[in-house]
């Protein structure tokens, strides 16, 4: 997502060593985020539920604005045990495990409230079971936001799509999915989107309200579709040599900060900051259109075979993990 490679991808904690065994252990953590953010405030929130559950043998000492360095740069990092713990999103987990970016498929949920069930219930265990080898303990879901389509036009059709120049961070869902669609998707990083909008390189950029804001996209191609496309799950990991390395006592403490958090609860907390940045949005003069259902199911009739594809990638461990999704999916309602 564009988001946690500008203003919120959520970085690393690094553990200091303690020199008795009753002395406080820090840990290091560093996120992209501004602390006057709700990442920030999820952050601080980890940090004093690790403390308490620790009886404050391990203290998080948070380090915001990517004090620490880039998140695919920190995470590799912690899979080599060189730091400790972080916030990240799952798509860096899938530079680690690529089969993880299975479980945020453009369009694989019909909800966000489907989605939370999802991943709290059923894929948990999962992403835990694949990151571990790569070094990567999975500690508990976070939130990016929802992906929306940012243009100079309101989007009502799927006709539309066809052949618009789409900027996108390059991997290999992001082209198959624009492609599926009929677009025309156009490597752009978030850095060069504004210039590119506005020299007509291209003519839509698929992101989150707190990229589209703070950035001042915005200002360039003014209208928001909300279509959404994607979402964007999180995750606070934990080095597993790290894991390995704590007592019994302190690994079931950091565990049970962890269940502290809920998928529903993290995405709520998001959500309602992007409803702030609406109201931003539309008091600057930008506009906000609603897609109807027809282009839902337009778009919905198009994606099976992306996701399809994408799964046959991974073999059997995409079958595996495209087969946990669905029955999660009839589980847990739309």
């Amino acid at each position: 997502m564009k988001f946690l490679k500008t203003c919120a991808a959520l970085g690393v904690i690094a553990m200091g060593g303690a020199t008795g065994a009753s002395a406080e252990t820090v840990l290091k953590l560093a996120t992209a985020a501004p602390e006057k953010t709700p990442w920030g405030a999820q952050v601080n929130r980890l940090a004093e539920a690790i403390a308490e559950e620790s009886e404050g043998r391990l203290k998080v000492e948070p380090y915001f604005n990517s004090q620490l360095g880039t998140e695919n740069d920190t995470l590799a990092q912690l899979a080599r045990g060189r730091i400790e713990m972080g916030l990240f999103t799952v798509s860096a987990g899938a530079q680690q495990a690529p089969e993880v970016g299975l479980m945020q498929l453009y369009g694989i949920y019909d909800s966000n409230e489907q989605r939370a069930c999802v991943q709290d219930n059923y894929l948990t265990d999962k992403i835990r079971e694949r990151l571990s080898p790569k070094g990567v303990y999975f500690g508990t879901w976070a939130e990016v936001g929802n992906g929306y389509l940012m243009s100079n036009e309101p989007i009502t059709s799927v006709e539309q799509l066809k052949g618009m120049k789409v900027g996108i961070s390059v991997n290999k869902i992001n082209s198959e999915y624009w492609k599926t669609v009929g677009a025309n998707p156009v490597p752009v990083s978030p850095g060069e989107a504004a210039s590119g909008a506005s020299t007509g390189l291209i003519e839509m950029y698929p992101t989150v309200y707190s990229f589209y804001i703070p950035s001042g996209l915005n200002k360039i191609i003014p209208v928001v579709s909300e279509y959404n496309y994607a979402n964007g799950p999180g995750m606070f990991a934990l080095s597993q040599r790290a894991l390995e390395q704590m007592s019994e006592e302190d690994q079931a403490a950091i565990n049970r900060a962890f269940d502290r958090f809920t998928s529903k609860e993290i995405m709520g907390e998001i959500f309602a900051f992007e409803d702030k940045m609406r109201e931003v949005h539309l008091s600057q003069g930008g506009q906000i259109v609603q897609v109807g259902e027809e282009f839902r199911e337009e778009m919905a009739a198009l994606l099976p075979p992306f996701w399809a594809a994408m799964a046959a990638d991974h073999g059997e461990v995409g079958a595996e993990i495209m087969a946990l999704i669905e029955k999660a999916k009839a589980e847990c309602g739309s």
